[in-house]
């Protein structure tokens, strides 16, 4: 049968899978370049727990959190705080991985991220093992960034040893 409109003969439909292609490996960077940004924030550690907690919780998209990582090593999970109290680094969210001592770079990515966001509150997250003397600093350099309130984290009874 010959068709009016085309003289090659009946149109066959296609289909165009280009756009397609692209809107998945869109979808797929997206994914991975989110799982990084939570993986980032989301240090194994054993945080402190509480007996008497006024606590809230934190929306997701105004925080940034600051972790005061402990050093690697095998614990047990009977005693958790027997364990060594220096920690091993500074990470604050998708910034970067600091030293403990590197006090102008975590002001400096401090007040970055103040400048970006006044609104910004920040969680701060140690392991319950680490001591204070490492802890106090780091609370400074927040404060030196402009940022008057820092949010420890901590479990609620309750939720005693969920990551």
């Amino acid at each position: 049968m010959k068709s009016f409109i085309h003289k090659s003969g009946p149109a066959t439909p296609s289909m165009n899978l280009t756009p397609l292609i692209d809107i998945v490996f869109l979808l797929v960077v997206f994914f991975m370049l989110a799982s990084t940004m939570v993986t980032r924030q989301a240090i194994e550690m054993t945080v402190p727990k509480l007996d008497n907690p006024e606590t809230h919780d934190l929306s997701e998209e105004n925080r940034i959190v600051v972790n005061i990582a402990p050093k690697s090593g095998k614990r047990d999970k009977n005693s958790p705080l027997e364990f060594e109290g220096k920690p091993a680094f500074v990470q604050i969210g998708a910034y970067g991985i600091f030293k403990l001592d590197d006090h102008e770079g975590i002001t400096a990515a401090l007040k970055d991220v103040y400048t970006k966001n006044p609104s910004i509150k920040v969680s701060l997250r140690a392991d319950a093992a680490v001591y204070y003397d490492h802890i106090e600093p780091i609370m400074s350099d927040i404060t030196k960034a402009g940022i008057s309130t820092v949010n420890m984290v901590a479990y609620l009874p309750t939720d005693a040893g969920k990551p």
